[in-house]
């Protein structure tokens, strides 16, 4: 059970990471969360539902089957979405009994722009730069972001019966630390291989990140970048 947070926890690391970036407003349109499928990566074939269920003992990120996907803009104007992801640069859980650790480290120096809205396309070299730098990750001084497991809700091991679950955490980006809650859903199959999946939004400037927000600008215009970001996770553990 606590596992299924561990998992949700390598998502929130490398979610917060990915909803600096380029956050929204709450109020922005609803193309953030409908992202395309082809623009977003999946580079693992995830279940639907669990054939086992998950075993005591120590977990491992496989880093080459898991992402983090995010989608960010300018709410006011139409179609202005950019869309990239980040890579889980390493993270582990350990079950014992019904006490579950971990942490999940993100590479923000991996952030890479799969997809550029608001006639931008051809420029993503240049967008990754702009956020790896000072006004936004500031990647040169924190090269990574960390999330830390706090919680796991219901106590239930995942598995065939059981696979929805709600993970708490400590996200620590650019410096700065903030409790973050989500929902997640937990499969496991009969190699004690578990994927762990979750959709959910974050505010960049609870880190610190408030380049372009309307929180901090003198004139608010069309350019104001949103300050939600929307993150799709993916991760698979092994034992």
């Amino acid at each position: 059970m606590n596992k299924t947070v561990l998992i949700l926890v390598v998502i929130l690391v490398a979610a917060s990471a990915g909803y600096w970036l380029m956050s929204r407003s709450s109020d922005a349109p609803n193309e953030f969360s409908a992202q395309n499928e082809t623009e977003m990566e999946t580079l693992s074939e995830i279940p639907n539902s669990s054939t086992a269920t998950m075993e005591p003992g120590r977990y491992e990120v496989d880093s080459e089957s898991s992402v983090i996907n995010f989608a960010a803009g300018k709410p006011a104007i139409a179609g202005y979405v950019h869309r990239g992801n980040f890579s889980i640069q390493s993270g582990q859980i350990t079950l014992e009994d019904s006490s579950l650790t971990g942490e999940f480290v993100v590479d923000i120096n991996s952030l890479k722009i799969t997809s550029l809205g608001g006639g931008k396309a051809g420029q993503e070299s240049a967008l990754e730069a702009h956020l790896k730098g000072e006004r936004f990750f500031d990647a040169d001084t924190h090269s990574t972001a960390t999330f830390t497991i706090t919680d796991v809700t219901p106590k239930v091991l995942p598995s065939p019966d059981h696979s929805d679950y709600t993970a708490t955490g400590n996200l620590t980006l650019k410096g700065q630390t903030n409790e973050v809650q989500f929902p997640m859903k937990v499969v496991v199959n009969e190699n004690n291989e578990v994927w762990a999946t979750a959709n959910l939004e974050i505010d960049r400037t609870k880190w610190g990140i408030s380049q372009g927000s309307a929180s901090v600008a003198e004139t608010i215009t069309d350019n104001i970048i949103g300050d939600i970001v929307t993150l799709e996770l993916s991760v698979k553990l092994e034992k």
